[in-house]
């Protein structure tokens, strides 16, 4: 295991979203609010049905109540994580502790994958997408989710968060083997002025972006801090 991967696999092990201030619990919530706005409101991810999906890197479950009811397989990288999620949840099955760069599914078993937040912590992340699409059947969809190298947001949420990170691009998921990139758009415009508010009145902050964030990204197109990716596994 590389140096990189026993950092992150570390700080997974060991997290405790009670040990982190109030400000990044606020902002943490905000960012999956709005991704899960974006995600259901995809058309491709309103095509899924009774069809088997993959949460490539679970975590605790942040995005559980987006395939609760649909077939689904969490998979993650920290047992910590994983047991979180099943207190936090109830769910004693369909979780599976292993390493997304080799990934212990047959070729061609999920017909999405989710990877949220993930392939920023990986050094090879291109590696990790190819087990990705491995896994995918032909036309299928993987929805990725990373920190953008792009933002015009110069310090991200990982800051406060002592683990290997490294932001990606659009760019950098341009002309993969295998894949067609359907879509990308950024979101996530909360400028780091945060940190100086309590609580309280960052809560009203965060309600007034929720309701303008992905409009920024037309006018600051592919400049929030997180990119939000539909790749579909050619045939």
């Amino acid at each position: 295991m590389d140096k990189e991967k026993q950092t992150v696999k570390k700080f997974y092990d060991n997290w405790k979203i009670e040990n982190f201030p109030k400000y990044i619990n606020l902002l943490m919530e905000f960012e999956e609010d709005l991704l899960i706005n974006i995600i259901n409101n995809s058309d491709n991810f309103k095509k899924i049905k009774n069809n088997l999906i993959l949460d490539c890197g679970c975590g605790h479950g942040s995005y559980y109540n987006l395939t609760k009811e649909y077939n689904a397989i969490y998979f993650d990288f920290s047992t910590n994580l994983l047991k979180k999620f099943e207190k936090k949840h109830n769910l004693k099955t369909n979780k599976i502790c292993g390493d997304i760069s080799n990934l212990p599914f047959k070729d061609n078993s999920f017909d999405l994958i989710l990877c949220i937040n993930v392939l920023e912590h990986i050094k090879d992340y291109k590696k990790a997408l190819m087990e990705i699409k491995r896994v995918l059947k032909p036309n299928a969809m993987a929805i990725i989710v990373v920190v953008n190298k792009e933002s015009c947001i110069n310090e991200d949420i990982f800051n406060d968060f002592v683990v290997y990170h490294r932001p990606l691009k659009k760019s950098d998921f341009n002309n993969l083997m295998g894949f067609d990139l359907i879509k990308c758009i950024s979101f996530y415009f909360i400028p780091p002025l945060f940190k100086i508010f309590p609580a309280f009145i960052l809560k009203r902050i965060l309600s007034i972006f929720h309701k303008v964030d992905i409009k920024l990204n037309e006018i600051f197109k592919n400049k929030g801090q997180f990119l939000y990716i539909e790749l579909k596994k050619q045939e």
